[in-house]
């Protein structure tokens, strides 16, 4: 019986230590300075050349196209990758087709939304929480795999629109 109490206690008392401890884990302050050093040098790992926004994010070019990774001190956890570009055709038939495109690429694709910013130029974007910062990489190359299928399947859409 005194065996089994004190089992009792030694795994409350260790519960309570790993409670503190994932606590403090996850209570952990990043400045953006620290995020963004982290984010450019997975970044420069993977030969990709990052360059800081004027808006304090991560700013880079795959595939000919330019990716953001937007960066918040104050929610370090949260990861946002957007790909956006400028259409040269803004009327309103172009723009039902830019919104299937979207509406195709977001059905399809998982984790991947798409849609039209306040100019009417589609936005690519993947968002997702994290346990710590530098997850971010255990998912980069998927979600560029992902992003990229995102835009085919958009460009495929655009163009069946026509």
């Amino acid at each position: 019986m005194q065996a089994l109490r004190m089992t009792s206690l030694l795994r409350a008392w260790m519960a309570g230590l790993l409670t503190c401890l994932c606590l403090g884990a996850s209570a952990q302050d990043y400045t953006q300075r620290q995020l963004q050093s982290l984010v450019s040098r997975h970044l420069a790992a993977e030969s990709l050349k990052p360059e800081i926004t004027d808006q304090g994010n991560v700013r880079f070019r795959n595939q000919g196209r330019i990716f953001v990774i937007h960066l918040d001190e104050r929610d370090p956890l949260y990861f946002r990758l957007t790909m956006a570009f400028a259409v040269d055709d803004k009327g309103a038939e172009a723009r039902v087709r830019h919104l299937e495109g979207c509406n195709a690429a977001s059905t399809d694709v998982k984790v991947i939304k798409c849609y039209l910013d306040e100019d009417g130029d589609p936005v690519f974007a993947a968002e997702m929480f994290l346990v710590v910062p530098e997850d971010f990489s255990l998912a980069f190359d998927r979600l560029l795999r992902a992003m990229d299928s995102a835009f085919r399947r958009y460009n495929r859409r655009v163009a069946e629109g026509r």
